[in-house]
């Protein structure tokens, strides 16, 4: 019995491993800063944004990052307000899991005229950077969140190959 336990963990153990390997969904030059986002092992979203001089890595957990990302993209489509003064801005952070004052925050300033979206990484030790992006850009950003979002999920196990049945004969 034991034999058969050894045997199936290292039949599996192969799958295993890759499935713990980081995987890059996303590597970005934007006109601001450059953004990369990868799918870490646990279910772990990492987004990692730089301008300048200045950079940051920022983690998540796939549940936190799929509501953020859900109710933060429709920022990206929505309409700007119709009177000439009223302006509307919008605004929606996610903070790491962790206790290090790491966020990320998804800004939108729209009137009448013009709509900016900008992307402000914060760090406790290293301050804050925002990165200013195009609506272009910014649906891309929330199209790779999205993916990312879906490469954390498991791969389901392929179906075994249903039997045929034998023909009746009348």
């Amino acid at each position: 019995m034991r034999s058969l336990f050894a045997i199936a963990l290292f039949a599996a153990a192969p799958a295993a491993l890759r499935s713990q390997e980081p995987r890059t969904i996303a590597r970005y030059g934007f006109v601001d800063g450059a953004v990369a986002i990868d799918v870490r092992a646990g279910g772990i979203i990492a987004i990692a944004g730089a301008q300048g001089d200045s950079a940051a890595t920022v983690t998540f957990r796939a549940s936190s990052a799929r509501a953020w990302t859900d109710s933060t993209r429709r920022f990206v489509t929505r309409a700007a307000p119709r009177k000439a003064t009223m302006v509307v801005l919008q605004r929606s952070m996610m903070e790491e899991a962790a206790d290090s004052g790491a966020a990320i925050s998804f800004l939108r300033r729209a009137s009448s005229d013009t709509t900016t979206f900008e992307l402000l990484f914060s760090t406790r030790s290293f301050g804050k950077f925002s990165l200013a992006l195009e609506r272009r850009e910014a649906a891309l950003f929330f199209a790779a969140m999205r993916r990312a979002v879906d490469a954390t999920k498991p791969t389901p196990a392929p179906k075994p190959a249903a039997k045929a049945k034998p023909k009746k004969s009348t």
